[in-house]
């Protein structure tokens, strides 16, 4: 609990400093942006009272101004104004207008231009008189898009500040998870390993016991029942040594391929499995003439690792059919049963090291989370694939695909 509010508490601080980085980088475009729309506007205005100074001239009696006494010709204005606009590099398309305020409420005496085929025009206002009676509008395209080609470089690498930001956290993040994941499965191993190794042991040492407790001479049969679960408590302990200690070392395997009689092997295994008290339907599909190359302790082991699990996650009525045949691809092996089966989410998953499909923090089915690495391993080393096809409630069935070698042989001699 104390981890979960601790990482909960970095995520939020994490979440929080890019937000509040992506807010300044926010706030720091936009008033430079600003500040690029007010200098421009500024050098419109000095370039407009430039123009007003020179160009207009006012002849009004103070107490008798009359619209005709103002000497005002907005084109001899624009001679002043369009270089003053270029010189001071703000020379856009403009608008003029003299408004007179005097006994009017905003008249318009005179126009130059049209305001409506402007796009982004802001309106700067200049006295023309002392008296404030008459002013000049001019309204000014800002050239916006210019201001966002220019500042392009500098939005885009705000922008790849963010965004690197933000993949760093997520990988962090990532990283994280996938290491506190990794530790709670190598937690887990440990645990399952210390339950798995003592149940065979107890069972082992109570069926030795019981062997010392009574006269074994006067009942052969019990002996032997005695002396084949003692036996098959050392074998499953013998195979779960080896399947830890071959996955502790990180190099392939070296395998010893050589024929096999497929029907027999699997009627072996499937034998190891029916002395078990629980009832089970066994269908050996396979031809009893069907061979392939492999490696016969490994093959063994992969098949006994899916009939082990076809165990685990089922219910009492449980059946299981191993069936065999040739393709285009190679000899391909299925193990079908009608146990509880999985979501599809689950199915490339159960292939990797240490998984394990998540229970909540209660894991009623023993294990390693290695026995499908295991058959993975080993059947990629053998040059094939094994993938599985599943239901949820109504059983999983596991492929195999192994090279062919009688094809390859056929093939061989047909060359030759």
């Amino acid at each position: 609990m104390n981890e979960r509010n601790l990482f909960r508490k970095i995520a939020l601080m994490a979440v929080g400093a890019l937000l509040l980085l992506s807010v300044v980088q926010g706030l720091w475009v936009w008033r430079m942006y600003r500040d690029r729309v007010a200098d421009f506007e500024r050098r419109v205005r000095m370039a407009a009272y430039k123009s007003v100074y020179r160009s207009f001239r006012m002849d009004a009696i103070p107490g008798l101004q009359s619209s005709d006494r103002v000497q005002i010709d907005l084109a001899d204005f624009a001679l002043y104004f369009d270089p003053n606009l270029l010189e001071l590099d703000a020379l856009e398309p403009y608008v003029l207008e003299v408004v007179s305020y005097l006994g009017d409420n905003g008249r318009v005496m005179m126009r130059r231009g049209d305001v409506e085929a402007l796009s982004n025009p802001f309106v700067q206002e200049i006295e023309i008189d002392d008296d404030g009676y008459f002013r000049l509008h001019v309204y000014m395209d800002v050239p916006h898009a210019e201001f966002r080609r220019e500042m392009s470089g500098l939005i885009l690498s705000s922008v790849a500040i963010v965004l690197l930001m933000a993949a760093l956290f997520y990988y962090l993040m990532r990283t994280w998870f996938r290491q506190k994941s990794l530790e709670e499965m190598r937690r887990d191993l440990t645990q399952n390993i210390t339950h798995e190794l003592k149940t065979p042991i107890s069972v082992a040492m109570a069926a030795n016991e019981a062997l010392r407790n009574f006269e074994a001479d006067s009942d052969p049969e019990r002996r032997a029942r005695y002396l084949e679960m003692v036996g098959l408590q050392l074998r499953e302990l013998h195979t779960m040594v080896d399947r830890i200690l071959s996955l502790s070392v990180d190099t392939k395997e070296s395998y010893h391929k050589e024929p096999i009689l497929l029907h027999p092997l699997v009627e072996k295994i499937m034998h190891q499995f029916r002395v078990g008290s629980r009832p089970i339907t066994f269908k050996n599909e396979i031809p009893k003439d069907f061979t392939l190359q492999a490696d016969r302790f490994h093959l063994q082991n992969v098949l006994q690792t899916l009939l082990d699990n076809a165990l685990k996650y089922s219910d009492e009525a449980l059946t299981i059919e191993i069936s065999a045949l040739r393709t285009a691809e190679g000899v391909e092996l299925r193990v079908k049963d009608n146990g509880h089966g999985m979501e599809s989410k689950h199915l490339n998953p159960i292939f990797e090291k240490f998984y394990r499909i998540p229970s909540g923090d209660v894991q009623n089915v023993r294990g390693f989370g290695l026995g499908l690495y295991y058959a993975k391993r080993v059947v990629e080393g053998h040059g094939g694939q094994i993938w599985a096809k599943s239901t949820l409630g109504r059983g999983t069935t596991i492929f195999i695909t192994l090279p062919d070698n009688e094809i390859e042989e056929k093939t061989s001699a047909g060359r030759g």
